[in-house]
This record gives structure tokens, C-alpha cells and sequence, in this order.
């Protein structure tokens, strides 16, 4: 005797929105798509005129901004690893066994981008991925 298969009603024909249907997963065309997060904490990099193969704005500096500062620092690191130089500094920092390494190899419990001293940290990481460079930052509330 052969196994009797049964078969789920077809996902791709129209039917009430409910799960297991085509119609539960289908768009709202009415409703706006979700915002972007607010890029509160960004840093401008104006380069050093000899850095002639950097791709920059008219200005001469490139920006990288987000909600959160390691984000920045993140975006930074890896233009500077593709446009740059290759042998950068190690990432800005990792949580990793309970605790926090920074790329100048300290550790702490907590992140040291969370306190009032995150944009100081930041410059101090830039301005050595950077030598050279005017750094810019600015963080909204």
C-alpha cells in the first residue's frame, strides 16, 4: 500500500490573511515603510591632500555616521582597510568571556562606548587609523 500524501493548500493562491497562507506574509502597501535609525553620532575625516587614490567627497573628507558609535568606528576601520591600508589597527573592540578588549589591549566590564567618554575614545582610535587627518565629530541627543 502506497503512503497517502496530503498536500498544504497552494501559498500562492489569494486567501485570508492568517498563518500558513500566502496572505499572512503578503506587504502592506499602505503603510510606510519602518524609519531609518537616527544617525546621532557621526565624524567627518578631511584627509591629507597626498592621499590622492582615497575615493572623497568635493571637500576632500569622507563621513561615517550611525546610532551608535560602534557602528562608526566599525565603517571607518573598513574604509580605511579598503582604501588605506591593509594592515590596520586591530577592530576597535569585542565582547568576548564577560568582558570587554579594546584595540589598544585593555579590557573592562563594561563598554567604554556607553559613557561620556565615548567620542574621546573614538578620536583617540581615528586619529591613529587616520595619522594625519582632521577629525570632526559630532553627537546628537
Amino acid at each position: 500500500m502506497t503512503e497517502q500524501w496530503i498536500v498544504n493548500p497552494n501559498r500562492m493562491e489569494p486567501g485570508p490573511n492568517k498563518p500558513g497562507r500566502n496572505g499572512h506574509f503578503r506587504s502592506d502597501p499602505d503603510s510606510p515603510p519602518p524609519a531609518a535609525p537616527e544617525e546621532v553620532c557621526q565624524v567627518r575625516i578631511v584627509l591629507p591632500s597626498t592621499w590622492t587614490q582615497v575615493p572623497v567627497d568635493p571637500d576632500g573628507s569622507v563621513t561615517f555616521g550611525g546610532s551608535h558609535w560602534s557602528l562608526v568606528v566599525g565603517a571607518a576601520r573598513a574604509f580605511a582597510r579598503d582604501y588605506v591600508d591593509d594592515d590596520v589597527l586591530p577592530p576597535f573592540g569585542y565582547f568576548d568571556a564577560g568582558a570587554w578588549w579594546w584595540w589598544d589591549g585593555t579590557t573592562s566590564e563594561e563598554s567604554i562606548l556607553e559613557g561620556p567618554d565615548a567620542a574621546d575614545y573614538v578620536r583617540e582610535y581615528l586619529q591613529l587609523l587616520y595619522p594625519g587627518a582632521e577629525l570632526i565629530i559630532t553627537e546628537g541627543q
